[in-house]
C-alpha cells in the first residue's frame, strides 16, 4: 500500500510539471479553448484533478495587427484600423474572456450544479436559491438499515430503510480505509467471557454513487471488515465480512423529470449565447469608439493643412506689403496689420497640430496593447479621406429599424434572460410540490474467518436483504417554494418588460441617429457653399487690393473668413462620418459594415 501510494504521488507530481510546461508552452496565444469539455479520465485518470492550462494573455501588439511603421510613421487606413482595434484593443481583450467563462458555467451545469451567472446574464434567483449554490438533485447519500453493517454481530437485527436521492450527474467515487484498535470494559461475563475486550479492526469501503436528468439516482457500494476480539466463544476469529449494496431511488414529485432536472444546463447554454451577444456589444462599442477617433483624426489633419495654408497666405501678403513699404508705396500701418496676421496664424497652427498630436496619441491607446516608443514617436497618417455624404445612401426610418430589431445585441440579451427565466419555470413550479420518493435496495454479506470463502457467500447472496419503500416530505405551509415561483414569475415579466424598454430604445436610437446623419449631410453641403463664396470673396478682395481699392486689412478679414470657412466645412465632414458610425452601431451592423465576423473577433484574428 505505501509502495503504490508512493508510486501514484510521483506519477501525480511529473504529470503536474508536464501540464505546467505545456502550459508555458502556450503561453501568449490570443485565443482560449473551449472550456464545455472537461479533462477526459481516460486513459490517463489524473487528468481531471489538476490545473487546467490557461493560455498566458498576451501584452504584445498581435502580429496580425497592421501596425507597421514605416519611414518613422504609421500608415493607416480604416480596414486597418478595425483589425487592429479588434486584436489589440484592452477592453475587447478584457471581454473576449466572457464566453469562455460562460463555457466553464455550461461544463458546471452539465455536472449537475448550478450557474454562477456573468456580466449580462440574470440567472434566475429561484434556480440559483433552489440549487443551493450547488444542485437541484440531493446530495445526501443513500442508505439503509441492515446489511454488511449487521454481518459478524452477536444478535440478528433489522431497522426501518429508507434511501435518499443522491449524487450529481457526474459520477462520484468514494474509498474508506480504517484500522481501529479498541479496549471496551465490560459489566458482565455472561456474553463475551471476559472483563474487557480489546477489538482490532481494519475495515475498507467504496462506493459509486451517480444521479440522471429522469430524477433517478442510484448507488453501488462494496465494504470489507476485517475484525480480531479477545472475546470467548466466537465462531470466527478473526471474522471476514465483505458485503456489497446497490440501492435505487425514484423522485416522483419534486424533482422528477428531465425537464425539471435540466434547467441549469439551458440557463448554462443560454448564458453562453448571451455572452457571445455581450462580447459582441462590446467589440461593436471598440470599433465604433477608434472610428470616431480616427475621423477627429482626419478632420485635425485637415484642420492643419487649413491653418498652412492660411500662414502661407499672410506671409506672401506680408512679403508684399513689405516690399511696397520699402519702395514707398505703402504705409507702415498696412505692413503692421500683415504683420500681425501671420502671428495669428501661426498661433491657429500651433493650435491645430498640437489637436492633432492629442488626437494621435487617443487613437493609439484604442489599438494597440502596449504602447513603445517606436509606436508612441510614430505620427498615424490616415490614408482614408472623410467620407463624401453626396455618395452615401441613406436607409429609411422603416428600414433601419427593421435592421436594428434583428442586429441589435441588447435585444438579443433581453430575449436570452427571457429564455433563461421560461426555462427555469418547470423547476420553480416543480418545487411547490412535497417529496415523494420510491427505492429499493439489495444487500449481501459475507461471514467467515478466511477472505475468500466470506467472500463467495457475499457473491452467492447467502445472507441476502431486500428491501423496497417510499418516502414523503411535505413542508408544511411551503412558503420558501411558494415565495420561489411567485418571485420567479415576477422576474420573468420584469424580463420582458426589459424587452420592451430596450426595443423602443432601440427606435429612439435609430431615429436620433438618421436625424443627425441628414442633418450633417445638410450642413456640409452648406459649409461648402460658404467656402466658395469665401474663397471667390478672397479672390475679388486681392484684386481690389493689387488695384489700390482695399486695404491690408480687409484683406486680413476675408483671409480669416476663408480659414473659418475651411474649417467648418472639414469639422462638418468629421461630424457625418461620425454620424455614419452611429447610425451603423444604432443597426447593429458595425461589424459587418467592418467584414468582422463574430468567430474572427473572439480568436483574434481579423484581417485588413
Amino acid at each position: 500500500m505505501i509502495c503504490y501510494a508512493s508510486r501514484l504521488a510521483v506519477c501525480l507530481t511529473v504529470a503536474a510539471g508536464l501540464a505546467r510546461s505545456a502550459g508555458d508552452a502556450s503561453a501568449g496565444t490570443d485565443f482560449l479553448p473551449d472550456y464545455t469539455r472537461p479533462a477526459t479520465p481516460f486513459p490517463f485518470i489524473y487528468k481531471p484533478y489538476l490545473p487546467w492550462r490557461i493560455p498566458r494573455p498576451s501584452l504584445q501588439n498581435a502580429e496580425r495587427a497592421p501596425l507597421a511603421i514605416q519611414d518613422g510613421k504609421l500608415r493607416l487606413s480604416i480596414a486597418q484600423l478595425v483589425a487592429a482595434a479588434v486584436d489589440n484593443n484592452l477592453a475587447v481583450a478584457s471581454a473576449r474572456y466572457l464566453p469562455a467563462i460562460a463555457q466553464t458555467d455550461l461544463m458546471r451545469a452539465r455536472s449537475g450544479a448550478s450557474p454562477r451567472g456573468l456580466d449580462a446574464t440574470v440567472i434566475p434567483s429561484g434556480v440559483f436559491a433552489g440549487a443551493q449554490g450547488g444542485s437541484i438533485l440531493g446530495t445526501a447519500a443513500g442508505g439503509g438499515g441492515g446489511g454488511a453493517s449487521n454481518a459478524g454481530g452477536i444478535t440478528g437485527a433489522a431497522s426501518q430503510v429508507f434511501v435518499r436521492p443522491a449524487g450529481v450527474f457526474d459520477p462520484t467515487v468514494s474509498l474508506n480505509f480504517s484500522l481501529d484498535h479498541t479496549v471496551s470494559p465490560l459489566n458482565t461475563l455472561v456474553v463475551a467471557g471476559v472483563p474487557s475486550v480489546t477489538t482490532a479492526t481494519g475495515a475498507f469501503s467504496a462506493s459509486y454513487v451517480q444521479a440522471f436528468a429522469s430524477g433517478a439516482s442510484f448507488s453501488l457500494s462494496y465494504g470489507f471488515q476485517r475484525q480480531g476480539s479477545t472475546q470467548l466463544r466466537l465462531i470466527y476469529d478473526p471474522a471476514f465480512t465483505p458485503g456489497f449494496t446497490f440501492s435505487a431511488s425514484q423522485q416522483l414529485a419534486n424533482g422528477f423529470g428531465t425537464a425539471v432536472n435540466r434547467a441549469l444546463i439551458r440557463v448554462a447554454e443560454n448564458e453562453l449565447k448571451i455572452e457571445r451577444e455581450s462580447f459582441r456589444q462590446q467589440v461593436e462599442t471598440a470599433v465604433a469608439n477608434a472610428e470616431d477617433a480616427y475621423w477627429d483624426l482626419v478632420a485635425a489633419q485637415g484642420a492643419v493643412r487649413a491653418a498652412e495654408q492660411a500662414l502661407e497666405a499672410a506671409q506672401q501678403l506680408a512679403a508684399s506689403n513689405q516690399k511696397q513699404f520699402e519702395i514707398g508705396t505703402m504705409a507702415n500701418l498696412d505692413v503692421v496689420t500683415a504683420d500681425a496676421q501671420v502671428a495669428a496664424s501661426r498661433r491657429d497652427l500651433i493650435v491645430a497640430r498640437t489637436q492633432v498630436e492629442n488626437l494621435d496619441l487617443q487613437l493609439k491607446a484604442m489599438l494597440s496593447r502596449r504602447l513603445d516608443d517606436a509606436l508612441a514617436s510614430a505620427p498615424i497618417v490616415a490614408t482614408d479621406a472623410l467620407p463624401d455624404p453626396d455618395e452615401a445612401q441613406i436607409p429609411t426610418l422603416e428600414e433601419a429599424v427593421a435592421t436594428a430589431q434583428m442586429n441589435r445585441p441588447e435585444l438579443s440579451i433581453a430575449e436570452g434572460n427571457i429564455k433563461s427565466q421560461q426555462d427555469a419555470m418547470p423547476f420553480i413550479r416543480n418545487a411547490l410540490l412535497p417529496n415523494f420518493n420510491v427505492f429499493g435496495l439489495v444487500t449481501t454479506v459475507g461471514l467467515y474467518n478466511v477472505f475468500g470463502t466470506s467472500f463467495t457467500e457475499a457473491l452467492q447472496f447467502r445472507y441476502p436483504q431486500v428491501a423496497f419503500g417510499v418516502t414523503l416530505t411535505f413542508p408544511f405551509r411551503n412558503r420558501q417554494a411558494q415565495a420561489d415561483e411567485v418571485r420567479t414569475t415576477l422576474e420573468l415579466r420584469q424580463a420582458k418588460d426589459t424587452l420592451v424598454r430596450a426595443q423602443s430604445q432601440v427606435e429612439v436610437d435609430v431615429q436620433n441617429a438618421l436625424i443627425g446623419l441628414r442633418q450633417s449631410r445638410a450642413q456640409v453641403a452648406a459649409a461648402r457653399g460658404a467656402m466658395r463664396s469665401e474663397q471667390l470673396k478672397l479672390s475679388a478682395e486681392q484684386t481690389k487690393f493689387a488695384a489700390g481699392l482695399s486695404t491690408s486689412y480687409n484683406v486680413v478679414l476675408v483671409q480669416r473668413d476663408l480659414l473659418a470657412a475651411q474649417l467648418a466645412e472639414v469639422q462638418a465632414q468629421d461630424t457625418f462620418a461620425k454620424a455614419r458610425v452611429t447610425l451603423d452601431q444604432a443597426m447593429g451592423v458595425t461589424l459587418d459594415r467592418a467584414h468582422v465576423t463574430l468567430d474572427d473577433a473572439l480568436k483574434a484574428q481579423v484581417k485588413p
